[in-house]
């Protein structure tokens, strides 16, 4: 939902057994409801355990399929997989659609977006995934968006344009992701390695890992030997 769900992060506060992780609209608590800064992390056991994945810059450009793919490669799936969830419940809100108002929104994230980011979830807690629609504002944009969704669950690949994931986030996406993993990371292994590649573009950056776990390979495999007074 590209509105931050207030009530949800409420329930769960100080709650350590459940991760609570929004992606929404926040513009320095200038965006309805106001609330879901990067700061509120959660209270008492429960610090830690609650992301907020506050976009600040207003829609100049809007946040689109390469900033949630930065997203959920930098700050979303590193998080969850070292929670390890045993389900995942997704608030399936698609006003982040293309097609929605900008006072309802204003993002351009596409129905294949939210496939692909469907079948990322779909890794977690042995693929134990629940999505619940939370509606939107614009009926094209729910249909879409929803099918993309199910079509996902139900194995069927429907791939992003290249030039999507060639395409970098914008700076202002970058400002964000860089505020969350700061904040993240006291609490976080896994987000600190990603700090500098934020900005990279989805292809780039899987490209930066594969060539980061060669090299850890590598190195793993040397071995070290004694020479001789000879």
């Amino acid at each position: 939902d590209v509105h931050h769900g207030n009530g949800t992060q409420e329930v769960f506060y100080s709650d350590p057994s459940v991760l609570y992780i929004s992606l929404h609209r926040y513009d320095d608590g200038n965006f309805f409801p106001g609330s879901g800064s990067p700061a509120e992390v959660g209270s008492g056991a429960g610090e830690g355990f609650n992301v907020n994945l506050a976009w600040t810059g207003g829609l100049e450009p809007p946040m689109g399929d390469a900033e949630y793919l930065a997203a959920f490669r930098s700050v979303v799936m590193p998080i969850a997989q070292e929670f390890s969830p045993d389900v995942v419940l997704v608030s399936a809100g698609f006003d982040a659609a293309e097609g929605n108002p900008a006072p309802l929104g204003g993002y351009k994230v596409s129905a294949k977006c939210f496939g692909f980011l469907t079948r990322q979830l779909m890794s977690l807690a042995g693929g134990r995934l629940i999505l619940a629609l939370e509606g939107g504002h614009d009926l094209t944009a729910i249909c879409d968006a929803s099918e993309a969704c199910v079509s996902a669950l139900l194995g069927i690949q429907d791939a992003i344009p290249e030039d999507v994931l060639l395409q970098k986030p914008n700076a202002n996406a970058v400002h964000s992701l860089q505020t969350v993993i700061e904040i993240q990371s006291q609490y976080w292994q896994n987000v600190k390695a990603h700090s500098r590649s934020v900005g990279l573009s989805y292809v780039a950056a899987q490209s930066k890992d594969c060539e980061e776990t060669d090299a850890v390979n590598a190195l793993a495999s040397l071995s070290v030997g004694v020479m001789s007074n000879k």
